[in-house]
């Protein structure tokens, strides 16, 4: 029998004369809401998205966890990355896909604020970590091809990181292609693999058809119904896609396992895990 968890949850910014809500929280994840920023400090803040700056801050200041992109070098070396194309985010032109990684290592991430930042492997990024068990991680796989031989490249890659230090109960793996998941699968079927759809429906039938662990899916692409029913079928479900107050409280409203936000100050306080003291000044 599934129990519910009763949260109050003191919402930031409302009247002090109004009741915090009540939620009934009845999920697949104890019946607790984790808390992950999205790149790090999210897609509308100072720290430029999946940067070791704004990642750190993320977990410094409460988050349980955090989603990050990865794309995979000519070299099959883990970057993270928001895309392919470095021109895109870095102050570097060409592919991750087409460099090796020492061809690459000291590309500039564009930012207002923090110049010299570097992109990262998601090694590096690992080994920097006091304590990476602490934590959850959601890999957003990048690709750049979409056959067998890559899919092998790539899954291996993923794979000799997460055996070497011990983080398969530590990762979620994202991706929209469900073969290229049954492909991991296919190597190792303790990894929580996360189907990324753009709807719901089909979705839902291609995660539950290859026993998927679940589905990361934009908040407004499924509702409280359809998130019962992915529970229903033991399926977790990632929300991403909120970004303002009113988009945080909807979905708690919805009752997801994991929520991706680029309002992390807001989601954490909500649920009690606010630090105080970590900002972009600790690294000007």
């Amino acid at each position: 029998m599934r129990k519910t968890a009763v949260i109050f949850l003191l919402l930031i910014g409302v009247a002090c004369s109004k009741d915090p809500p009540v939620f009934q929280l009845t999920n697949l994840n104890n019946n607790q809401i984790s808390c992950f920023g999205h790149a790090g400090m999210g897609f509308y803040s100072l720290f430029p998205p999946n940067s070791w700056p704004g990642l750190e801050t993320c977990l410094n200041k409460g988050a349980d966890g955090s989603e990050m992109d990865v794309s995979m070098t000519k070299d099959s070396v883990l970057v993270i990355c928001h895309t392919n194309d470095l021109s895109a985010t870095t102050a570097c032109s060409g592919y991750i896909s087409q460099s090796n990684w020492d061809d690459i290592k000291n590309c500039t991430i564009q930012s207002n604020l923090l110049k010299n930042t570097t992109i990262i492997s998601l090694e590096d990024f690992i080994t920097k970590l006091d304590n990476p068990y602490r934590y959850t991680f959601t890999w957003d796989t990048k690709l750049a091809a979409f056959n067998q031989l890559y899919y092998g490249v790539f899954s291996r890659a993923i794979l000799n990181l997460v055996h070497k230090y011990q983080l398969a109960q530590h990762v979620f793996i994202e991706n929209p292609f469900s073969d290229f998941l049954e492909r991991i699968q296919q190597q190792d079927s303790t990894l929580n693999l996360f189907l990324l759809p753009e709807a719901f429906n089909e979705g839902f039938t291609k995660a539950k058809n290859s026993r998927l662990f679940g589905i990361s899916i934009n908040n407004k692409n499924i509702n409280s119904t359809q998130l019962k029913q992915a529970h229903d079928a033991g399926l977790h479900v990632t929300i991403y896609g909120v970004k303002t107050e009113q988009e945080n409280y909807e979905a708690i409203e919805k009752c997801p396992d994991f929520i991706q936000t680029d309002n992390l100050d807001y989601l954490l306080k909500v649920f009690g895990k606010y630090h105080k003291g970590y900002g972009i000044w600790n690294y000007k």
